[in-house]
């Protein structure tokens, strides 16, 4: 209550010169800033998102970042909730401490200020949810946080909806407690004019010591009450050396005619009094009596409300707990989809309620019939068009050979024709006399020398042969085996050289790490997935000549990174959104290979790695493939 004490002069001589309008906006402004300040540094990554976002397709220290940003908006809100729920109430309770305060005086503010911050911390979660969702959607994440970091949607229930229930609680005894107090200081206060003006007109006092004796003998209600006297000097008179707080006092001698007689101690506190203007013998005194109007049944009530709040606390948990263990039946079920584990796209729920989460266990039964449709449809879909695009990559494979066979061929079939006059020569020379020793090793020398020709051009088509054998072996097994990278990179210009060649390209080939470092999978699939990319590199210079394709392979401790970089023409904003999404090219009607549909596909399936990309349009594109190093694929069952 105000009374006149309240944001006053008197309010600041009690209050550490500082009234209590200024306290409560020092605790404002401070609690204010330092929630801004831990927002701002909490956040302050943020202002980076979209730098991030380009960066993390190709750099791994910008994933890093961006998945930190993605947990902190993840996590912040039940932070902040926290925070805001239980830092004002511990700052002022440890304030209240030094401070030395009565012990109720205390819980009533506490519980005033606990009250305030369960609401403030309920409004805060609500707003920075839906503030930090918009910054997930704006970096469209798809993945989730560490199971570790979860907080169940059970937790949350509860806290907000016992948070609820406690503001309730409290209300409703701060409530009962003030109504009671003022019910019992108006009966007191009546009670007490009452006794002390039949005294005085029944014991008519001829002066202030027989005042004094009077009073001093009136029953009082508690032993905790008191009485006290205002002489004609209006001097607080003490005669019984009773305690009295310098608050009541001065409150008795200069505003309790404001307040209809009332007389209120310290701010919190369980004591009032009133004052009772009486004229002895032509002399203004004034009796004060000050009683205690502390209520023990209401710490009973308060007990009770404590009991109900803790068995609907344990009744939401259950409720919490009930709701959530469906929704994660729910999206367990739907991870073994994902995962394609343990039979999970065949497997339904049954429906335990009749509520929307039955309706939501019902449409994800429903959800798996056509899962199981479609994901044959899918199957037989993928078959027929991986066929056609192996075929299609074969023949360009095949077309490529012939062209690269052409010169090894004429130059075994030239050094044959030298060898062949090399015979002939050392024939016409064996009944010859002037034919030398030295004649005969010069004939054998150029007979060496058109056989290491020979030997180096049959290695070189025997490379082509093993290659586009190991290539055309995908039609219709997969080989999983050990290989090196130098083996990949070998392989790979092999095949992509008449491409390069017949587009006059230089592809500039570059292994960064040991060639020896070995790689386990289907090294064809792999080398395909390569040439592809190498291809869509070609496309991109539109018959441009004299360019550069880089072609390189890198390793850290964890994986191997291959590198397809081109300055093409790049890639529109709307074909980088369907890229991995939908079997599309980017070559038109000349396009080949397993398009990067089927390669994305192959490279997380065959390989348990990924592929990135970067592009801008007429500036180039950039592909990197991820491949862990000791990853081991299961081998296919014959």
């Amino acid at each position: 209550m105000d009374h006149g004490t309240i944001n006053t002069n008197f309010d600041r001589e009690f209050s550490s010169g500082l009234t209590y309008a200024n306290q409560y906006l020092i605790i404002f402004i401070l609690l204010t800033t330092l929630g801004t300040i831990f927002i701002l540094w909490e956040t302050k990554e943020f202002k980076d998102i979209a730098k991030l976002k380009e960066d993390a397709k190709l750099k791994e220290e910008a994933r890093k970042k961006l998945d930190k940003i993605i947990f902190k908006c993840m996590t912040l809100p039940q932070y902040i909730f926290l925070i805001v729920a239980l830092l004002p109430t511990l700052l002022v309770s440890i304030t209240f401490f030094f401070m030395g305060f009565t012990a109720f005086a205390d819980v009533k503010v506490v519980l005033v200020i606990l009250t305030i911050s369960l609401l403030a911390a309920s409004v805060a979660y609500i707003f920075s949810k839906g503030t930090f969702k918009s910054v997930l959607l704006s970096i469209d994440n798809t993945r989730r946080i560490r199971k570790k970091y979860n907080i169940s949607l059970a937790t949350m229930l509860i806290l907000q909806i016992t948070s609820l229930l406690c503001v309730c609680v409290i209300y409703t005894f701060l409530l009962s407690y003030s109504n009671s107090m003022e019910d019992k200081s108006r009966v007191l206060k009546e009670h007490y004019t009452y006794e002390v003006n039949w005294i005085v007109e029944h014991g008519n006092p001829k002066n202030k010591e027989e005042l004094i004796e009077l009073i001093n003998g009136m029953d009082l209600i508690s032993k905790n009450d008191s009485v006290f006297l205002i002489n004609s000097n209006n001097e607080f008179v003490n005669f019984n050396n009773n305690e009295v707080s310098e608050f009541f006092i001065k409150y008795a001698l200069e505003l309790s005619a404001a307040a209809d007689n009332g007389v209120y101690d310290y701010y919190g506190t369980e004591t009032q009094g009133v004052v009772i203007p009486l004229n002895i013998n032509g002399r203004n005194l004034k009796v004060v009596v000050k009683y205690d109007l502390t209520n023990n049944l209401l710490g009973s009530t308060f007990s009770n409300l404590v009991i109900i709040l803790l068995y609907c606390g344990v009744s939401i948990f259950f409720f919490a707990t009930s709701m959530t263990q469906e929704i994660s039946t729910v999206a367990k079920s739907l991870k073994n989809i994902a995962d394609n584990s343990k039979g999970g796209i065949h497997k339904k729920l049954a429906v335990t309620s009749n509520d929307e989460i039955g309706e939501l266990v019902s449409s994800f039964n429903d959800i798996q019939d056509l899962a199981t449709e479609y994901l044959a449809q899918i199957e037989n879909s993928q078959t027929i068009i991986l066929e056609q695009e192996r075929l299609a990559s074969l023949g360009q494979m095949i077309g490529g050979i012939a062209h690269n066979m052409k010169t090894p061929i004429m130059s075994v079939a030239g050094a044959a024709e030298g060898l062949t006059e090399l015979v002939g020569e050392y024939l016409a020379s064996i009944s010859n006399p002037q034919v030398t020793p030295e004649d005969h090793k010069e004939i054998a020398k150029d007979m060496l020398e058109w056989i290491t020709k020979i030997k180096t051009h049959t290695s070189y088509m025997s490379d082509i042969i093993t290659t586009v054998k190991g290539q055309a072996s995908q039609l219709s097994t997969s080989e999983y085996a050990e290989f090196t990278v130098y083996d990949l990179a070998k392989k790979v210009d092999i095949l992509v050289k008449h491409e390069i060649k017949k587009a006059l390209l230089i592809l500039e080939t570059n292994i960064k790490c040991d060639p020896a470092l070995v790689l386990h999978g289907d090294i064809n699939s792999l080398i395909q997935v390569i040439i592809n990319l190498i291809s869509n590199s070609v496309q991109s210079y539109n018959g441009k000549p004299h360019e550069k394709i880089e072609f390189t392979i890198d390793a850290d401790k964890k994986n191997v990174s291959i590198f397809v970089i081109d300055h093409g023409c790049g890639m529109t904003n709307e074909t980088q959104k369907k890229l991995f999404k939908s079997m599309i090219t980017t070559k038109g009607k000349n396009g080949t290979g397993l398009g990067l549909y089927i390669s994305y596909s192959t490279i997380k399936g065959k390989f348990g790695g990924n592929i990135v990309f970067a592009s801008e349009v007429n500036k180039g594109t950039t592909f990197k493939i991820t491949i862990p190093i000791n990853y081991k694929p299961m081998k296919e069952e014959e």
